[in-house]
This record gives structure tokens, C-alpha cells and sequence, in this order.
């Protein structure tokens, strides 16, 4: 169980967030299309997951946009936006707001994943939203960068995604 904070008001996520150096289990989300995707089944050196409760706010623009940017110079990885959001308004948003380069899934059908892994809010008025982190995975689907937000309006720090994998890709040449 996490403490996170939205606007003043404290809020609690079940379960134990992925620690570095853990395997995730199959993590299965929607597509812009309704289909099922497994995260797991991607072949990549690096996936970067970075999660939202909604990708409806300014605030969610602004990180996607920061992660765009992050991964045009990010090599070996592939970039994911995940919400709670319905995959219609997702594939709105990319549109809208013209996001480019990222995947963009939902996992409005992935509510126990969340509930197990430390990203479902299990209190207040965002109960049963996915919170604020960044995970990324190595090919094998090993954490080897995890962080949840303190607090829902900002986003988890993205500034030590390019280092973290490059320290990975050293300790795999040693």
C-alpha cells in the first residue's frame, strides 16, 4: 500500500508497486482497436510504461509530450501511455492533442493487475483509477526503473529513464 496525494486529499493504492530487479507477470491492456495486448509479449530492449488515471488533463499532455521527446533519443525502447480511459477516447486524445510516437493503451480491463501491482487507487474520490507512475522493463520484462507519483497532478520523474538504461545495457556488457 502506497500514500499518494491528489489536490490536498491523501489516497491509497493496494498492493505492492513493482520493485527494480522484479519480473512483472503478463500485463494485458486495449488498444485504440479493442484488442487485448500483452505487454510482456512485445519484443524490445527497453519498454517504458508510463501510467495515467486519465489522460484528460493539461497535465497528463504536458508528461506525454516530455516522454515523446525522451523517446526520440532513446534507443531500444518503445513508449507506452496507459490510462483508465476507454480506448475511443484515448484514440480521440492522440488526435486532438497530436501525440506521435507512443502507444498508446488503456487498461480499463486490466483493474486486477492494477489492484496486485500497487497502481489501483483504493480510496477517496479516484478510487478505482490507475495512479501516476513509470516503470521501465528490460527486454525479459525485469523493472529496472520504477516510480510512483506522490502526487496525482504530477508526473513520476523522467529524468533518470536514459540513465538507468544505460547503466543496464553496461552490467549486460560486463
Amino acid at each position: 500500500m502506497a500514500r499518494v496525494t491528489c489536490a490536498g486529499e491523501t489516497l491509497y493504492t493496494d498492493g505492492s508497486f513493482p520493485q527494480i530487479g522484479k519480473t512483472i507477470s503478463p500485463l494485458y491492456l486495449t488498444d485504440s482497436n479493442w484488442e487485448d495486448v500483452c505487454i510482456n509479449e512485445i519484443k524490445c530492449q527497453f519498454k517504458v510504461l508510463d501510467f495515467y488515471p486519465s489522460i484528460d488533463s493539461p497535465r497528463a499532455v504536458q508528461h506525454a509530450v516530455q516522454l515523446q521527446r525522451a523517446n526520440q533519443v532513446i534507443r531500444g525502447a518503445k513508449c507506452f501511455v496507459i490510462s483508465s480511459d476507454l480506448p475511443c477516447a484515448l484514440q480521440k486524445w492522440c488526435r486532438t492533442e497530436d501525440i506521435q510516437n507512443l502507444d498508446v493503451l488503456s487498461s480499463f480491463r486490466s483493474q486486477k493487475y492494477l489492484l496486485s501491482h500497487g497502481l489501483m487507487i483504493s480510496s477517496g474520490r479516484f478510487k478505482g483509477l490507475g495512479a501516476r507512475a513509470v516503470m521501465v522493463l528490460d527486454a525479459m520484462n525485469k523493472v529496472i526503473y520504477a516510480k510512483l507519483a506522490a502526487d496525482l497532478m504530477d508526473g513520476p520523474d523522467l529524468s533518470g529513464l536514459s540513465e538507468a538504461m544505460s547503466l543496464h545495457l553496461n552490467a549486460e556488457m560486463v
